[in-house]
């Protein structure tokens, strides 16, 4: 089994993790893969192939990151597009979607004795349209996050399915999440927390001044279409999709979010499940060792 490694380096401790993770798939018999940036985590003796990572993705079996939550976030494209499914170990803060801590990694004996099985996680997919034309597509694990941006001022946005409006609030702006994401901004907005075996659309309203602020439970079988209404906000809305702010929406755009076809694949080594670890990272706020 070859096991493509991305690590973060900017997360305390991810270059010894990677290290000792090369070293521990050596010694099960697995074969390590790095990008050649990342050179100065191994040396020759470790047996790691190094390469561009567009060509290793190519030839690996998964993608291994170390980091935490942000890292699988930027991984999740290659991903998709390239049909590996991912696995990660927590070098960060809490880690929902990791499967390993740092002091785990014997547990990686599993993927070799291929004892373990796929989590298939439900995507959001966000459309961008500007003067009637739809420009760009985005695919979304977590949540997409529409602001007021530069503004000072409250916006007013409106929610609409099938040509009729099904809410508008007055705020800071909304979160559309999926169940995976309900653990992420959109808890700390007040949303629910979510099975993420689950397929719906969490909507959450941040700081909203309407007088119904609660999260509302939309069908994943339908398209969402969101708009500004015109008002006071010359600076225009901006988008963040899975943490990385992708469009400034201005008066003639507006912004599509519906189920996506596409799902991310997860290795589930069958450790722990999912309320355990909201149990152990919000109550206990930290990692699982």
């Amino acid at each position: 089994m070859k096991i493509l490694l991305r690590p973060n380096l900017d997360k305390p401790g991810s270059a010894e993790c990677t290290r000792q993770t090369i070293k521990k798939l050596r010694e099960f018999g697995m074969i390590p893969m790095l990008d050649e940036e990342f050179a100065q985590l191994t040396t020759p003796e470790d047996g790691c192939i190094l390469g561009r990572f567009a060509e290793l993705l190519e030839e690996c079996d998964l993608i291994l990151t170390i980091g935490g939550d942000g890292t699988i976030l930027r991984a999740v494209q290659a991903s998709i597009h390239s049909g590996k499914p991912l696995l990660g170990i927590n070098t960060g803060r809490l880690g929902f979607l990791t499967q390993l801590e740092v002091g785990e990694l014997d547990h990686l004996v599993l993927l070799r004795e291929g004892n373990y099985g796929l989590l298939h996680r439900m995507m959001l997919e966000v459309v961008i349209v500007r003067g009637g034309r739809e420009e760009n597509h985005y695919c979304a694990l977590n949540d997409l996050v529409i602001t007021r941006g530069d503004s000072d001022r409250l916006v007013e946005i409106d929610i609409s399915c099938q040509g009729k409006s099904i809410a508008r609030h007055r705020a800071d702006g909304i979160i559309f999440s999926t169940p995976t994401g309900s653990t992420a901004y959109n808890l700390a907005a007040g949303g629910s927390i979510v099975d993420p075996s689950l397929h719906l659309i969490q909507m959450t309203a941040i700081c909203s001044h309407s007088h119904f602020s609660h999260s509302i439970i939309l069908s994943p079988e339908q398209v969402y279409k969101v708009r500004e209404l015109p008002g006071n906000n010359r600076f225009g809305l901006h988008v963040t999709v899975d943490g990385e702010r992708v469009a400034q929406l201005m008066p003639d755009s507006h912004v599509l979010v519906k189920k996506s076809q596409q799902t991310a694949a997860f290795i589930d080594l069958r450790l722990r499940d999912f309320f355990s670890c909201v149990d152990k990272k919000l109550t206990l706020g930290g990692r699982l060792n």
